[in-house]
């Protein structure tokens, strides 16, 4: 993932995966579980996704 403005390491919470030419972020509660995802075709637009679906 590199080109991004976001530096993705210091998000801890967060994990970042492309998937199928997909890029997914999950977040993670501290026992490591994934709690909710976003999908989208760039970080910026998964992260917004994941973002919508906690509202």
């Amino acid at each position: 993932m590199t080109n991004t403005i976001i530096a993705t390491h210091k998000l801890k919470n967060l994990k970042f995966e492309i998937i199928n030419d997909e890029y997914v972020v999950a977040l993670i509660d501290k026992e490591g579980y994934e709690i909710i995802k976003g999908y989208g075709v760039s970080v910026i637009e998964a992260i917004n996704d994941l973002h919508h679906n906690l509202l």
